[in-house]
């Protein structure tokens, strides 16, 4: 406790040395000034089956503070100012298993598990009319920079973005990201990322994410991102939702991404294609997938950041070389019966993958996903969750992954 002590007193510092009051959290939306407090209990484990691949996983418990200000009016004419900024902190519960399990840091040369570890940052914004600029810690949700809620503590990101709101229909967010802090390590650090065993770092990402609104049923995207001395990433995508009658709709989604290297230290020529079809109908929902890897495997930056914008993102990724995959989702919401409760279950198949030994691979992976909020007025905000996933290669590790999550959410 007296690490998360000391990184409150670093968050109140920079508060006290502000001008500025009141702060407030979210991902995307910054509304009004409130603080949130996310306590959140997680049990990992991954067995592997052969015996010779240690077993990954830890029991953590994390406690974390976010606090966004509404906007303060200033001398100048519609501009408005504002100043967020976040504390997390988690220790582990479990016995050291000596291994690295992308949750908690790992010391490579003590081969340690931490006992604990923290994040802390800040976000300086000013607004105008429908003009925001951030500069300082960002949570962002874009084909490269996404926030990381699947283990213990949230990845987020250092740097300036600037989002327009262009009119009801358009809406462009520009960028430089200089530092990434992932869901396992406390500082922020370069991007990086590692191709035939040899890490190769980038000075940031500068990027463009430009969303349109074409009517109520299809929306569009275009994204293209510069990692200095890796890749360029463009990426397109539409969404549409057909109302086929009062408790049915068909949604569609098309996504395509093309990464390049700059051709300074890494080389990678690979395209994502993707295609989901998704029927809704009352609390029912099955959906059916389509993605294919053409040429290199798409390139996952270091630090185990995720790329949910995927037709296709499962626990181990889908995105290996030439490989095409296919899946099935089926979701149900039982608020008719129990309100609060959520089950998700899916199956994905990928082949036709190419091995750097010039063999061809396969790969399955089973995921359940039950969760529950509760209802009860007094027990508001505690939810829990539990994932199994059961994943099958031809050539590789097979294993069985268990997750637990209790979380309880409060807002004052």
């Amino acid at each position: 406790m007296e690490n998360l002590k000391i990184a409150m007193r670093q968050v109140g510092a920079v508060l006290l040395h502000s001008t500025l009051v009141g702060m407030v959290f979210s991902h995307t939306v910054y509304a009004e000034d409130n603080w949130k407090l996310s306590l959140k209990n997680a049990y990992i484990d991954r067995d592997f089956d052969p015996e010779a691949v240690k077993d990954q996983g830890s029991w953590s418990q994390g406690v974390s503070l976010f606090y966004t200000s509404d906007y303060q009016k200033t001398p100048f004419d519609q501009l408005e100012i504002g100043l967020d900024a976040s504390a997390q902190y988690a220790t582990r519960l479990s016995s050291d298993k000596h291994v690295a399990d992308s949750i908690l840091p790992f010391d490579a040369q003590s081969k340690s598990q931490a006992d604990d570890f923290k994040k802390y940052g800040g976000t300086l914004k000013f607004k105008y009319q429908d003009n925001v600029l951030r500069a300082g810690e960002l949570w962002l949700d874009t084909p490269l920079t996404s926030v990381d809620g699947s283990r213990q503590l949230l990845s987020s990101y250092m740097g300036v973005n600037f989002n327009s709101k262009v009119n009801d229909q358009l809406g462009i967010e520009v960028g430089h990201v200089s530092r990434v802090s992932p869901r396992n390590e406390e500082d922020f650090v370069k991007f990086s990322y590692t191709q035939q065993g040899v890490k190769h770092k980038s000075d940031g990402l500068n990027y463009l994410d430009v969303r349109y609104k074409f009517n109520d049923a299809l929306k569009g995207e275009y994204y293209f991102g510069n990692l200095s001395d890796l890749f360029n990433l463009h990426y397109v995508g539409l969404d549409h939702t057909f109302k086929l009658a009062d408790e049915l709709a068909l949604n569609s989604k098309i996504k395509y991404f093309n990464a390049q290297d700059t051709g300074k230290a890494v080389h990678i020529d690979t395209q994502n294609i993707g295609v989901l079809e998704t029927v809704k109908y009352k609390n029912h929902s099955l959906g059916v997938g389509f993605q294919q890897i053409i040429g290199d495997a798409y390139p996952l930056l270091d630090g185990f950041l995720p790329e949910p914008y995927f037709i296709n993102w499962n626990v181990t990724g889908f995105a290996k070389q030439e490989e095409k995959s296919y899946h099935l989702v089926y979701a149900y919401n039982f608020k008719d019966h129990i309100p609060g409760l959520n089950t998700i279950a899916k199956y994905s198949y990928g082949d036709d993958i190419k091995m750097v030994d010039g063999r061809k691979n396969q790969e399955t992976e089973l995921g359940l996903i039950v969760s529950y909020n509760l209802q009860q007025e007094k027990l508001k905000g505690l939810g829990v969750q539990y994932m199994y996933v059961k994943y099958d290669v031809d050539h590789g590790n097979d294993f069985q992954e268990n997750r637990v999550f209790l979380t309880y959410n409060k807002k004052f």
